[in-house]
Parts: structure tokens; sequence; C-alpha cells
């Protein structure tokens, strides 16, 4: 369902509430713009209290004319649950707005009504699904799987990040992040620094670790699908069949929108995975051949270090005796780095995991908390 989400109210003139609003200011004078914001406190962390970050600005459009705009940007989730492991449904939407206003107005004096609210322009958007597994599947095993994805034909992609011990694959794009990661791990990062979790503002749930920790067989995954910018937002909506003018907060809080971004996106992923070993002939040349056909998207030093391996393979039963004549040539730990990028299709098991992952974004079931701590 929806997550983190940062709204857009304008104004014809400058609200009645800012001169008395808690918001810290900043003045541009050679731009004539004018800024006030408010990021959540180190008081409130402590608390683990959650606040929405606010962007205020009035900048000159013209002779005598200015734009006001108010920027909110929250999870949705951490309002209205204070963690973002229980999901929303399309039911909460009048709650998250009432206490979005409440919040506002006693945390920051900014006067809200939940119509405006309600029907503010979205300027970004996270779509997102936790996927709980109950037979001891380790996450960092699906995103070993995943990173074997070809998805530089899919996607225009910036960088891709495999860290926190594999807890995390992350894909960035210019106005577009994938992310899929270990929730329970990560919140372990964020309990030693923010710095170093993929998620922030995890300082609501940090009590929630140790409830977690204690359910053994249970492990959770989180699917993420960040949209960042009107642009992109637009672009999705239209790709999926939706209609992409209406960008209001009402609008884009549906699961079946968020069901048909994550499905898109996970089926992107999927779809690149390696999907059958490549057959291994007599000559090199064949191989070369065979190999690029399977994987029409390899460069030039993975295809013929695939290319050796399999006519060694073919020559030598024992693995062990290929991993050694690799390791003498190449170095230690060629062999391991190989075996771990290489383009072997997922077994059986992991499929099984795979289509599991799937069906739980069809079905977009909600998630709460209270079904896993005690």
């Amino acid at each position: 369902m929806i997550d983190t989400v940062k709204i857009l109210l304008t104004y014809s003139s400058q609200p009645k509430w800012v001169t008395e609003a808690k918001l810290f200011t900043n003045v541009d004078a050679t731009k004539g713009v004018f800024v006030a914001y408010n990021n959540p406190s180190s008081t409130y962390k402590k608390l683990g209290i959650y606040q929405p970050r606010l962007t205020y600005t009035e900048r000159p459009r013209g002779r005598h004319i200015k734009s006001y705009q108010l920027a909110i940007e929250f999870s949705a989730p951490k309002l209205l649950f204070s963690n973002n492991f229980t999901e929303l449904a399309d039911t909460d939407f009048d709650a998250v707005i009432a206490k979005l206003s409440e919040v506002l107005r006693t945390t920051y004096g900014v006067w809200a009504f939940p119509h405006l609210l309600a029907n503010a322009q979205v300027g970004k958007i996270d779509y997102s699904k936790n996927i709980v597994f109950d037979d001891r599947t380790p996450v960092s095993t699906i995103t070993e799987i995943l990173r074997k994805a070809d998805i530089s034909r899919r996607y225009d992609v910036q960088h891709t990040n495999f860290r926190n011990g594999g807890h995390v694959y992350h894909i960035h794009t210019n106005a577009l992040d994938i992310a899929f990661y270990d929730k329970v791990a990560d919140l372990r990062q964020n309990k030693v620094s923010e710095k170093r979790s993929y998620e922030k503002g995890g300082y609501t749930q940090l009590s929630l670790l140790d409830e977690l920790e204690k359910q053994k067989t249970v492990s959770v995954a989180r699917f993420e699908i960040r949209l960042n910018g009107v642009a992109k937002l637009r672009k999705e909506l239209k790709v999926i069949g939706v209609d992409s003018t209406d960008i209001t907060f009402r609008t884009l809080f549906k699961t079946d929108i968020s069901r048909k971004v994550l499905l898109r996106h996970w089926k992107n992923i999927f779809d690149e995975l390696p999907k059958a070993p490549f057959a291994v002939l007599d000559s090199a040349e064949q191989n070369l051949i065979s190999y690029k056909q399977s994987y029409p998207y390899a460069k030039p030093a993975e295809t013929a270090f695939a290319v050796m391996l399999a006519m060694i393979r073919k020559d030598h039963d024992d693995e062990r005796y290929v991993r050694n004549v690799i390791e003498e040539l190449f170095g230690k730990h060629t062999y391991y780095r190989y075996k771990r990028n290489g383009r072997s299709p997922p077994t059986k098991t992991q499929l099984k995991t795979l289509l599991h992952i799937e069906a739980t974004l069809t079905e977009m079931k909600p998630v709460s908390i209270d079904d896993y701590t005690l």
C-alpha cells in the first residue's frame, strides 16, 4: 500500500498561520525566496513520536506576484500506527487525513483542514508491500537471486546497491527507486545509525525490534517503489492504465494502484532473471554462440569466463577440481565471485519463494504487526 508521500498545498496569498507557526525560516535575498521548514526534532525522535516534514515556500512569479506552497512529507502508516510494519487499507484514508490535520495544528501551529489535505496534489509517493515468510526463508537469499536480473534494458540505471550484508537490493534511476530489503535487518541497522539503514525515520518503531527478533521462524521482506516527482508519477499512472490527470492524495490512496505499480516492476525484474542454463557444446565458438543466445545482454568478459568454466566442467565432473584450477590461475576469490554473480537460474525452492512474493503482491492483504508480536 502507500507509505511515504509528499503532498503540496498551494495558496493564493500568505496563509494566516505562517507568522505564528513553529517553523524555521530562511530568506534568499538574491532570488527573493522565503522558505520556512521543520523536520522531526531530536526530542520527538527519542520519544518515538512521529512528525511530518514541512517546507513552506514563497517564490516570486513576476512583478508583484508570488506563489505560496506548503509541502508536507510523511509516512502515512507511521503517522497512524507509529510503524510501517502494519499496512494501511483504503478504509484508513479518513483516519490518516484527520490525524495529519491534527498533528499539523498541535505540533507546528499549521492549520490545514481535512478536505484541503485530501485533495492536495501529490509531489512524490512510495508504494510498498511487506511480505512475510513463516518458513525461515532468509531475505538475503532473495536479494541474492534478484541481483542476477539483467535490468539494464528495463531501466536507465544510475546505480544499484547490494549492501548491508546482502539485506538490501536497491535500483536507482533519475526519478525512480526500487528496493527489496529485509525489514528486520534494516531496522537493526537503524538502531545503530539511521545513516546505515535504507529506510529513514525508523525511530518510531525501534521498540518493535526485540519482539520481532523473537519470532525465529518469521522473516519480513519489503518491496518498495518510490516515484520521485510529478512527471514520473504521471508517466507511471499512464503505463498502468490509470488517469494521470488527477494526482490528488485521495485518488492515489488506493490499493489497486499500489498493486499495479508493484506488480509491474516486480515482473520487470522477474522476467530478466536467468531462465535456463545454456547448452554446453563441443567447441569454444559454439559455446560462445550458445551463451550469447541464452543471455543476449551479457558482457564480453562475463561470456568468456562462463564459456571457459563450461569447457573445464565438460572435461572434469569434480567441481572441486574446477575451483582449484580457477583459483590457481586467477586468484583465491575469483571462483566464488563468479559463482555468486553467475547467471544460474533460480532453483525450484527459490522459484517457489519468488512466486509467493508475486502472489502476495497480487492479493495485497494488509499486514498487521499485532499478528507477529506478543
